[in-house]
């Protein structure tokens, strides 16, 4: 791959949303951890397939909004972008559901 495509590929992907289903009323993810890579401007967006869920990073948050957030069913909500001061780690998140609640994580790259 040449420099211009790779740098092409890059411009492509910036601001890119990285999906996380949200598969069933347990919590339960379609990933159990998501890569983000900030040089990049990635986010996740969640999406609520069959219930109204929530997202909530109780150990800290890598993102720059709330650290909780509320998604109806069939609806989606995004992270918005990585905090500036966010190491590059796994955070653990809880998704809770009517019917029970799962942990899966984001694992911040720079």
């Amino acid at each position: 791959m040449t420099q211009q495509s790779t740098l092409d590929q890059v411009a492509k992907t910036k601001g890119a949303h990285k999906d996380v289903h949200i598969i069933d009323d347990k919590g339960n993810v379609d990933k159990d951890d998501v890569d983000i890579y900030t040089n990049l401007g990635e986010e996740v967006t969640w999406i609520a397939d069959n219930a109204d869920s929530s997202i909530d990073f109780t150990d800290g948050s890598p993102f720059s909004g709330l650290p909780s957030f509320q998604v109806s069913a069939g609806g989606n909500v995004s992270s918005g972008p990585v905090r500036k001061d966010a190491e590059p780690k796994r955070y653990k998140y809880t998704v809770t559901g009517p019917k029970g609640f799962n942990d899966p994580g984001v694992i911040i790259h720079n």
